[in-house]
């Protein structure tokens, strides 16, 4: 059985302010897959995720309510979330700081 080839996961910290937040940029001619998402919100609000312009997910927590999002259960490596080449994965953070932080890989 083949498998996708993809880098190697890394995990970044995040520190996001309200708004519009470019986590990963966009390559031409890879695509991202994020594997998890960990973090909580300083003050109640949405944690809404995107590849480009489409939405992916939207969560809604209390202040200091924890965010756990990862791999699909059951399948080894299959990512979350999956952001095609030339499309940024982005949280749109409202309420307060979204502190946390992203892992991922690249396929190309």
């Amino acid at each position: 059985m083949l498998q996708d080839a993809h880098t190697q996961k890394k995990s970044i910290p995040v520190s996001l302010a309200v708004g519009t937040n470019i986590v990963i940029a966009a390559e031409d001619d890879a695509w991202i897959y994020v594997h998890e998402v960990i973090g909580d919100l300083a003050a109640a609000g949405n944690v809404t995720i995107k590849a480009g312009s489409t939405e992916l997910a939207a969560f809604t927590l209390d202040a200091g309510q924890g965010l756990t999002v990862s791999d699909e259960p059951g399948e080894d490596n299959r990512p979350r979330f999956q952001c095609p080449p030339g499309d940024d994965f982005i949280m749109v953070i409202s309420g307060g700081q979204f502190d946390g932080s992203v892992h991922y890989s690249l396929r190309y």
